[in-house]
């Protein structure tokens, strides 16, 4: 079922109240043009230009013994995403944990949360955030681009919602199937900017870590090697700064 709102806050906040308007135990989606307190990891904002760009947030309910693999589904339904850029001949990259980059710009952002309480049932909402047509984001702090700045043409935002959509679906529907399938892992790690190669990041303590990025685990953390040894890091623990 799809919900659409011409303006809204978040679709992260919104999204809660039309699942519970479909009954809670379907797969919904809210999309909308713009959205005005767009957030993305660690509560950072998504700002964008009105009518120019796609916000949208997917409602997947949950079964409690699939809560654990919750992870793989991330991966799955972000891999969902870089394919349908694909279709577009765009190669995208996932710059851990959420972030789809071209070249380096910020292209597209995720954010995964477990909503729901014990009433309602638990359900997996994925925010998405996708830059279409907007082309200027000089006041933004980090280097971004939009599917016009490297198609160099419009692109239908409802056309975009409907071929995104298809490829989540499925993907929600493969991880149903088997939600322990390390496919969904193989498949995330192969799409990670920068995998096997060297990094600088930063630990919340503000220290500079160089290291070799070796993918993520199971679990979503972050494989980090230094001085020979591999650390697993949860997203927020630690951040990717730049290839060195």
């Amino acid at each position: 079922m799809l919900f659409y709102a011409p303006s809204c806050g978040s679709t992260q906040d919104l999204v809660p109240l039309c699942a519970r308007q479909a009954g809670g135990k379907h797969p919904i989606a809210l999309l909308t043009f713009h959205q005005t307190s767009g957030r993305g990891q660690l509560s950072r904002t998504w700002e964008a230009e009105p009518g120019q760009n796609l916000a949208m947030s997917v409602w997947l309910p949950l079964k409690k013994p699939r809560l654990e693999t919750c992870p793989l589904l991330n991966m799955a339904l972000t891999v969902a995403c870089i394919n349908a850029f694909r279709q577009h001949e765009i190669a995208a990259e996932i710059k851990w944990p959420n972030d789809l980059r071209y070249k380096g710009a910020k292209l597209a952002g995720l954010l995964m949360e477990i909503q729901g309480d014990s009433g309602s049932g638990k359900a997996l909402c994925l925010g998405i955030g996708i830059n279409v047509n907007q082309t200027d984001f000089d006041s933004l702090p980090q280097p971004a681009t939009s599917l016009k700045n490297i198609t160099g043409k419009e692109h239908n935002l409802m056309d975009l919602a409907s071929s995104l959509l298809k490829r989540m679906q499925t993907a929600f529907s493969d991880w149903k199937k088997q939600p322990d399938n390390v496919i969904f892992l193989q498949n995330y790690n192969d799409e990670i900017e920068g995998r096997n190669s060297f990094w600088e990041a930063e630990n919340t303590a503000g220290k500079i870590l160089k290291g070799f990025l070796n993918g993520v685990d199971a679990q979503g953390r972050l494989l980090f090697e230094t001085g020979g040894e591999i650390t697993a890091y949860h997203h927020g623990v630690i951040r990717l700064k730049r290839p060195i």
